[in-house]
């Protein structure tokens, strides 16, 4: 029998308060929770600067009990091939999707169809709960903002970024990607 999660994806570029509340949420509803690392396969790129391994590393000191997977892009966009994939993927390790917990974005319905939706609950939290982007955050590592960077990030990784500051900075001048 597969063991029933609450889930979310995400770049994690970094992992910032944002993010937390939907890890927070999932908790809440189930304590299998997988955190479904996408495009797994980037870094060293602008919108990319970190590994997964990386990635994974820092949402660990914040969740040392999330299940974390990597998740490659196909390639495809938006759409229900898309939901398809992220549940095939929670399939193949022996998971079933209870919950996705999701900031709330009417395309990420979409992704799923509505015979999935007869057993996972998807729970939105609405993105002005916490006003945050990615790019200002890698922007903030990169001028050494250091406010901004605790205002934005958990307290437990915001030292491993200043740490990551290089990675970020000569990150910005690739920008290739094979992300979606």
């Amino acid at each position: 029998m597969k063991k029933k999660v609450a889930f979310i994806t995400g770049r994690f570029q970094p992992i910032h308060k944002g993010h937390q509340l939907l890890v927070d949420k999932a908790f809440s509803l189930s304590k299998n929770v997988v955190i479904m690392i996408c495009s797994a396969q980037e870094s060293r790129t602008k919108n990319n600067p970190l590994s997964f391994e990386e990635r994974k590393n820092l949402i660990k000191k914040i969740y040392p009990d999330a299940i974390i997977i990597p998740v490659q892009d196909m390639g495809i966009g938006n759409n229900e091939k898309w939901g398809d994939f992220l549940l095939s993927v929670l399939d193949s390790y022996g998971y079933e999707a209870k919950f996705f917990v999701t900031g709330e974005e009417k395309r990420r319905v979409s992704w799923f169809k509505n015979e999935v939706l007869e057993n996972m609950e998807i729970i939105s939290i609405s993105r002005n709960k916490i006003v945050i982007s990615g790019t200002e955050i890698r922007e903030a590592i990169k001028n050494d903002d250091y406010l901004k960077i605790k205002k934005f990030v958990p307290n437990e990784i915001a030292n491993d970024l200043m740490e990551l500051k290089k990675v970020f900075i000569e990150s910005e001048e690739n920008k290739d990607t094979k992300s979606i």
